[in-house]
């Protein structure tokens, strides 16, 4: 899970460093292309087709697409506000997942766990300080991506136990790669010098290296173990915000931040293993 985050981190960074001299829509290909092309290379010598095979089609690509939608928004949230920023709003997802969690997988959630919900966006709220229009916009593009990944948690949650795991990652990648594969020739701008070719190329790899990465640790432990790990991303956030775009975060950012992992970490330990919430 560590190593899932810190390529994660890596890879958001080098969206915002190409952001700034290429189209977003055209780095948000790149990441998807690389990302399929992993995918086809790991899935597809053993399985064949048979990963694009779904006995839920819809929901596959419903699923895929919201994916989609999240890594949009996040990237283009990034031409506005920090990486530390972004990836601490970003933060709220498992918080939505509790919500959402209420009307759509219909769960109970106890009064501890609502508390923590209003914590938490108490922090997203410090990090954002409402008034500055720049914070306030690339807040909401993350905020609408962090909507995004909580619904395609559940998703992804719902499929579990109806199409293989092959399949669900083939999805994951091959959808996006479809719908970016139509856009993309149309924004293309040519690298102007190989370091940012070199960022094309790896983007994508870190994505998808980053989802396997996700589910590998998933098979050697429960969740509710390493779920907590991804909060280290916030660090490497901190640390690549520096060493690509010399931002540090203030006081407010920090202490917003750290009221959303607070809050987080304690919903996800007031999760049960069999996905049911304690009362």
């Amino acid at each position: 899970m560590t190593i899932a985050v810190a390529l994660i981190a890596v890879q958001e960074a080098l969206a915002k460093y190409l952001g700034e001299s290429l189209p977003m829509l055209q780095v948000i290909g790149a990441r998807y292309f690389g990302h399929l092309f992993l995918m086809i290379i790991i899935f597809m010598p053993k399985h064949g087709l048979r990963p694009f095979r779904a006995k839920r089609p819809l929901m596959q690509i419903s699923r895929s697409i919201l994916l989609l939608i999240d890594t949009a928004l996040f990237f283009f949230s990034l031409k506005f506000i920090s990486l530390m920023e972004a990836t601490a709003i970003f933060f709220c997802v498992p918080i939505l997942v509790v919500i959402f969690s209420i009307p759509i997988l219909k769960e109970q959630v106890g009064w501890r766990s609502i508390i923590a919900i209003l914590i938490g966006f108490i922090g997203m709220i410090i990090i954002i300080r409402p008034g500055s229009n720049i914070i306030a916009f690339g807040a909401l593009l993350t905020f609408g991506a962090a909507i995004c990944a909580a619904l395609f948690n559940i998703t992804t949650r719902k499929l579990t136990n109806e199409d293989p795991l092959a399949v669900t990652m083939i999805y994951t990648a091959f959808v996006g790669a479809v719908i970016l594969s139509i856009i993309t020739p149309f924004v293309w701008q040519n690298p102007v010098i190989w370091q940012e070719w070199l960022a094309l190329a790896v983007i994508g790899l870190f994505g998808g290296a980053a989802h396997s990465a996700m589910i590998a640790a998933h098979s050697f432990a429960a969740a509710s173990s390493i779920v907590p790990f991804m909060y280290s991303q916030i660090f490497w956030a901190i640390g690549l915000g520096y060493l690509f775009f010399g931002a540090l975060p203030d006081q407010y950012s920090l202490l917003g931040a750290v009221i959303v992992i607070i809050s987080g970490i304690y919903l996800l330990h007031r999760y049960h293993i069999d996905g049911k919430f304690k009362p």
